[in-house]
């Protein structure tokens, strides 16, 4: 199977928003910076705050960018200000300002917290048997549960404000079995850290996909990302990259043709890097270093079970 990869890369490389002033090592300043804005609460959920710091922690986990809150620029600059008028010491030289500014920015907004409920005929019966029947002729009904937190992101390039990405994230998270009245309860900081997790892994791997760092005598193989991108039990599909596609009106290359070559499922995570064991596919040989590797699709699995059975 042969598929088309965008060309991403010339959109979402950032410059860095930081401060002038401070040391900062090259391998850090070749870092691209996002940016991430406040989230919006249309939903009223009170957890904009929470979700934003956990964006920003998924993001700086990977590793693969430095990361600024917008809202603390006014901080660094109050800072600056102070710094200026001598209150407290400036390594700057009492400049204020000296932003560079970050060409590519997150937003978002919460749009939904709902709760659900559904019968549960087994913990009626249950309940009703333990209880010695219903009382005052009436029976306690069960219910199952779940949470669900919608989350709408939008990637702009800062040089232009266009809109270069926008994805929906849509969280569930089942919940204990209620008796009575009463409404779901999830733990709400695991419903928002996955949420956060699946923004900052569509981001992360957009600008850097997640590729094949090694491959090792017992068939293990290495990916170039860890914790807060993949997670034990993850099937991917890993892809070959083929020749450069080149729009022939512009004569830019807008991506690259691409093998499906099997599919790996993640074993084992570690802080920068992920372990991983060929789980379908691979009739030609074992991945090789810089295969690119994506979430598996249904109709990837379904793909390489039909060759397997054939």
């Amino acid at each position: 199977m042969t598929r088309i990869s965008t060309s991403l890369g010339y959109v979402l490389f950032l410059l860095a928003a930081t401060p002038s002033f401070g040391q900062t090592s090259g391998a850090t300043m070749t870092q691209p910076i996002v940016a991430v804005a406040k989230m919006d609460d249309q939903a009223g959920s009170g957890q904009s705050g929470t979700l934003t710091q956990m964006i920003l922690t998924a993001i700086a986990g990977t590793q693969k960018f430095r990361v600024m809150e917008r809202g603390q620029l006014d901080v660094l600059t109050q800072e600056q200000v102070r710094g200026r008028s001598g209150l407290v010491t400036s390594r700057n030289g009492g400049k204020v300002g000296g932003f560079q500014a970050a060409d590519y920015q997150i937003y978002g907004t919460i749009t939904s917290l709902s709760a659900s409920k559904s019968s549960d005929f087994g913990s009626t019966l249950l309940l009703g048997a333990l209880s010695g029947g219903s009382k005052g002729g009436q029976a306690t009904n069960c219910y199952g549960g779940k949470v669900t937190l919608s989350v709408d992101i939008r990637i702009t390039d800062g040089s232009s404000g266009q809109i270069r990405y926008v994805n929906r994230i849509d969280e569930t998270q089942k919940v204990g079995t209620i008796c009575g009245e009463g409404v779901p309860q999830a733990n709400a900081a695991v419903l928002l850290r996955s949420a956060a997790e699946k923004i900052a892994y569509g981001l992360v791997t957009a600008v850097y996909p997640v590729k094949v760092a090694n491959v090792s005598a017992d068939g293990t193989v290495i990916l170039n990302y860890g914790q807060g991108s993949v997670v034990v039990g993850n099937q991917l599909t890993v892809f070959a990259p083929g020749e450069k596609v080149i729009d022939p009106d512009t004569g830019r290359e807008i991506g690259s043709s691409e093998t499906a070559m099997g599919i790996l499922q993640v074993t084992d995570v570690q802080n920068s890097f992920s372990k991983a064991r060929p789980i379908a596919g691979f009739n030609a040989g074992p991945p090789q270093v810089r295969y690119i590797a994506r979430p598996a699709t249904a109709a990837d699995i379904a793909q390489f079970k039909s060759s397997k059975r054939r």
